[in-house]
């Protein structure tokens, strides 16, 4: 094994190792109050991704980091501990790219230190991956209209699920804030503070408390709104309203009481 593997393997082994104990010590996926506190739209990309990968799949990365940079450390199972490492190298690259993290000149000081590990093996990797396995004419003809068939299906699908399953548009998709704040809308007395009527979950609205969210069911007839209790099940007719106008709802609860103004964020 030449010297430049050598220290490619302890120089990623020794970083691997440090960055897998600070996930399991805490100086590395721990996360501010003050963010976590915010409204999700006004969390960075840092923090929300220092926020998904706290607790056990932060513990799983450590353990197969620190893992890694053991099979590193020995010359028999460098090159296992370099293909273990590669793909999970390659995730931290991306999420230091995509989402701001700051740690890419390490991560790509990794990654180069992997390859030289893996280099030196690359045509016995290449020959044992690729099977030599040949086939007629029409078997491969037959392949590739299968695998277009399962290409063009998967994204058909994908689009009709997308597009037709989990949207239906209407002109109140959005956010709506209410008019008066003071609006007792619930039995107990709680008071509604914005309405959802969400654009990628067709017919769905929810309606935000102080303390809560109810899911409900909504349709829309021209100008008028209406809404039932349960989303997809419906249930009990709850409100029934107008469209005002592009900017304004008003929404009647069934009880009889004063209408609820909704005005577009």
């Amino acid at each position: 094994m030449s010297r430049g593997v050598r220290v490619a393997r302890w120089l990623a082994a020794v970083i691997m190792i440090a960055y897998g104990f600070a996930k399991l010590t805490g100086s590395q996926f721990t996360v501010l109050d003050s963010e976590v506190t915010k409204p999700m739209g006004q969390v960075s990309g840092f923090w929300l991704t220092w926020y998904y990968f706290s607790g056990f799949y932060g513990t799983v990365i450590a353990l197969v980091e620190i893992g890694g940079g053991l099979l590193l450390a020995w010359p028999r199972t460098s090159l296992l501990g370099a293909l273990v490492l590669l793909p999970v190298v390659g995730n931290i690259i991306l999420t230091d790219i995509l989402f701001g993290v700051g740690a890419l000149p390490v991560s790509v000081t990794v990654l180069v230190c992997l390859l030289v590990i893996v280099w030196p093996h690359a045509r016995p990797l290449a020959e044992a991956a690729l099977l030599d396995i040949r086939s007629s004419r029409r078997a491969a003809t037959i392949r590739v209209a299968a695998v277009v068939a399962v290409l063009a299906g998967a994204w058909g699908f994908g689009y009709w699920a997308a597009n037709y399953n989990n949207r239906e548009p209407t002109p109140i998709d959005g956010v709506w804030t209410v008019e008066d704040r003071g609006a007792t809308v619930e039995s107990d007395g709680a008071r509604l503070q914005r309405v959802f009527f969400e654009y990628n979950r067709s017919h769905m609205a929810v309606f935000r408390f102080a303390d809560r969210d109810a899911v409900h069911h909504f349709e829309v007839d021209a100008h008028q709104v209406r809404v039932w209790e349960e989303w997809r099940e419906m249930g009990r007719l709850i409100y029934d309203g107008e469209i005002v106008d592009t900017g304004r709802i008003e929404l009647r609860p069934t009880g009889g009481s004063s209408p609820i103004v909704l005005v577009r964020e």
